[in-house]
């Protein structure tokens, strides 16, 4: 019998689910609105009825489905299924996710990490395939982290091992919405780009996106492609800090593998060769040439993936990814 898997990526918006193969082929896809809104109860009854709405589209039964793999925001504790805290999430405090769901779902459910899952996807069969040691870094409104260490997921002593964002690589510096200052996500989140950016615009500098009330992040990478001198210098700054929170990263675990994904995906291969150009002149030499350092292939699938395939992961062995 082929064996499905459910995965499901939480976000502050949407949910987003896939029906997965044991080989981590994308059988079907299925999202709505998460209404968070509305609390972890009715999120909860949400994730439900999509998981009935996906298999209805696929045309099977719900007791088809061998388990559900759960991404959540917020550190999470996986030996007992809650999620201790998810900041953007209005009321998620100590919520009991996995057997909530598993009680509504008569299916075995486990819970994880949203970017634990996004690297265990890219791992699995995506951009860190043929490696056992890859570091994930989701490069968006912050910066998550996920980290394979010989083919296992790392989580560490109390599963809050692998907070990349939040390494420092500016003692002192720019503030953090962790309470923190001169973290990773401080200086190279696509927000941090466009809050530098109006920083540098407010303090007087000049820039063709002085004025503008809704400048993205792709906006400022446009404009430093263009020509623009202060935004040209914004992507530069980014790229040094990212590759020196890389180059600590190296040093402490030599991977094989760096896979960057998220919003800052979109600019493009020029960044990557800054980031990794910074990498080489910092890091080890053997360090830097064992790693490859590159943009995700799975994209936004990675999340659906990634939860699937921890749950096919605990099915199949018992234990967790």
């Amino acid at each position: 019998m082929i064996k499905r898997y459910v995965g499901i990526d939480l976000g502050g918006t949407n949910l987003k689910l896939g029906l997965v193969s044991a080989s981590g082929e994308l059988l079907e896809r299925f999202s709505c609105p998460a209404e968070a809104s509305r609390g972890p109860d009715h999120v909860l009854g949400r994730m439900a009825d999509a998981v009935r709405d996906l298999c209805r589209a696929a045309k099977i039964s719900l007791s088809d489905v061998a388990a559900v793999g759960v991404g959540t925001p917020g550190p999470v504790d996986t030996k007992t299924g809650i999620v201790a805290v998810a900041p953007n999430l209005a009321g998620w405090r100590n919520v009991p996710v996995r057997d909530t769901l598993a009680r509504n779902l008569g299916r075995p459910v486990i819970l994880e990490n949203d970017a634990n899952v996004a690297a265990y996807g890219e791992f699995r069969c995506g951009a860190g395939r043929a490696v056992r040691d890859m570091i994930l870094l989701t490069l968006g409104t912050g910066i998550g982290g996920g980290i394979i260490l010989d083919g296992r997921l790392f989580r560490g002593a109390t599963d809050t091992g692998a907070e990349l964002g939040h390494i420092v690589v500016h003692y002192g510096g720019r503030p953090c919405g962790c309470g923190n200052r001169g973290c990773l996500e401080a200086y190279a989140s696509a927000t941090s780009v466009v809050a530098r950016l109006r920083e540098r615009i407010e303090a007087g500098e000049a820039s063709a996106l002085g004025g503008r009330p809704d400048i993205s992040c792709k906006d400022v990478f446009d404009a430093a492609a263009g020509g623009d001198a202060l935004a040209a210098r914004i992507v530069e700054e980014t790229a040094e800090y990212l590759a020196a929170g890389i180059t600590s990263l190296l040093h402490v675990l030599n991977p094989e593998r760096v896979v960057l994904t998220g919003g800052m995906m979109g600019a493009g291969d020029a960044f990557l060769d800054r980031v990794r150009h910074r990498v080489r002149q910092t890091a080890f030499e053997r360090a830097s040439a064992a790693c490859e350092i590159r943009w995700s292939t799975l994209g936004g699938d990675a999340g659906i993936l990634g939860a699937a395939l921890a749950a096919e992961a605990f099915d199949r062995t018992g234990r967790p990814a």
